[in-house]
């Protein structure tokens, strides 16, 4: 005879099929020059001082600032009986909106001088924007999610 206990159990192993949802930058998006996108994101998060440039930790401000709402988000569709990869479906595509909204909203270390008046003097794509991060939208537009 299988108890409450042990039916709830095989319930919820049932629903947790999916293990992991992961976020960045997947399938080798490249800008128009062939340079990769993930490679740019990781030298914005993580600073690249052989160029002069500083970290714009966009991902890990997401992570600080989020972290606890996807938890309650997981938390909140199993108990509501949903299984793990709708769950993580779902908590994907808020990962995915807030790092997003993590590069929309950076602001510092504002951009150099040097760089404003590159953006401004190009030949293919001239550009009065001072915001950093978001100079082509290529990158902004590349962060995805999987779940396995």
């Amino acid at each position: 005879m299988t108890s409450g206990l042990d039916r709830y159990l095989q319930e919820m192993a049932e629903r947790l099929n999916a293990t992991e949802v992961k976020a960045g930058f997947y399938g080798g998006a490249t800008y128009p020059d062939g340079e990769l996108v993930s490679q740019v994101a990781a030298g914005n998060e993580w600073g690249d001082p052989a160029n002069h440039q500083p970290p714009r930790p966009f991902f890990r401000i997401a992570v600080k600032d989020h972290k606890k709402e996807w938890a309650e988000t997981i938390a909140k569709g199993l108990e509501q009986g949903r299984d793990a990869r709708t769950v993580l479906e779902v908590v994907g595509a808020q990962i995915k909106g807030d790092v997003q909204q993590s590069i929309a909203d950076l602001m510092e270390p504002g951009l150099s001088p040097v760089t404003i008046e590159k953006r401004r003097t190009r030949a293919d794509r001239p550009n009065s924007s001072t915001k950093p991060l978001v100079d082509t939208g290529v990158m902004i537009g590349d962060v995805n999610y999987e779940v396995t």
